[in-house]
């Protein structure tokens, strides 16, 4: 499905469930923290680079492969006039994603695992049609294929001066495994964010989250629940995976995650909370970032 397309699709497909499944309220936490207001130290978190030193080019397409064994590639394009577009794909299994036309890099992940991946840049040229403007080949290989979960990317977007990762050092404070760290962000949002009906709604083509706003009016869809999570539990080193697929038993198009504790993929799923009769087992995966 177009990136387009499903995000429309999964606002629409968020609001219908939740109008029937949602209104317990926010639990009782202590208190609301301002992000940065707890922990003092320094912040250190795994940030791509686009180091120069493996990159492809070509009609004013930049491939930066630098860093393929950490799991992702930066792309960018330069005097681009036309709406963009870039597939990456491995073994039939294709992912497609809008690119910015400034002209700056763009993360995407490599979450297809190792191989032969072919990466294709398109640009509009008609209403819906396109057209190849660049492609290579990119052998990957990753020692290890969940580190690419660790990673900002552009459907969870973070820097180490986010306010996402600064609240996710301030909760994590003290705590030393992954499961409580885990518990305790999870929990926080479960008890922060409200659902957002009018913007599952009206959400735009195109739309990606920005996880300061949503932390500022404490809203959104399941997609800003899934991204914020996601953010928040990679800025702590614990790969977390953004899930987008169906829900049963309404077959509902809806965005979850999967993080990575003490050796095995847990689901989790912050939109609903804890109070869901939903199951693992309702959820049938589609795509992951």
């Amino acid at each position: 499905m177009d990136v387009r397309r499903w995000l429309l699709f999964l606002g629409a497909a968020c609001l219908l469930v939740l109008s029937g499944c949602v209104g317990e309220g926010k639990q009782t936490l202590p208190q609301e923290i301002e992000p940065g207001s707890v922990y003092t130290g320094k912040i250190e978190i795994p940030l791509p680079e686009a180091s120069g030193t493996e990159v492809y080019e070509g009609s004013g397409v930049t491939i930066d492969a630098s860093h393929t064994e950490d799991g992702y590639i930066m792309v960018k394009c330069e005097g681009a006039t036309a709406h963009l577009k870039v597939r990456i794909s491995l073994k039939g299994e294709d992912y497609t994603y809008d690119l910015n036309q400034s002209g700056e890099y763009e993360v995407f992940p490599l979450q297809m695992g190792n191989g032969e991946y072919e990466v294709t840049v398109f640009q509009n040229i008609e209403g819906t049609k396109y057209s190849p403007l660049y492609q290579t080949d990119l052998s990957v290989t990753m020692p290890d294929e969940d580190r690419v979960f660790l990673f900002p990317s552009q459907y969870v977007w973070y820097t180490n001066e986010e306010e996402a990762v600064q609240l996710s050092y301030d909760l994590c404070d003290g705590l030393e495994t992954d499961s409580e760290k885990v518990d305790r962000i999870y929990d926080y949002l479960v008890w922060l964010l409200e659902y957002d009906y009018e913007k599952a709604a009206t959400v735009e083509s195109g739309y990606i989250p920005d996880l300061s706003e949503i932390l500022q009016i404490k809203k959104g869809i399941c997609f800003d629940y899934a991204a914020l999570l996601a953010a928040m539990l990679r800025a702590q080193d614990i790969p977390v995976r953004l899930v987008i697929g169906y829900v049963q038993p309404d077959n509902l198009y809806h965005a979850w995650n999967q993080a990575y504790i003490d050796g095995k993929w847990v689901w989790m799923d912050a939109t609903f909370g804890p109070d869901s009769t939903r199951k693992e087992a309702d959820y049938t995966q589609d795509r992951r970032y």
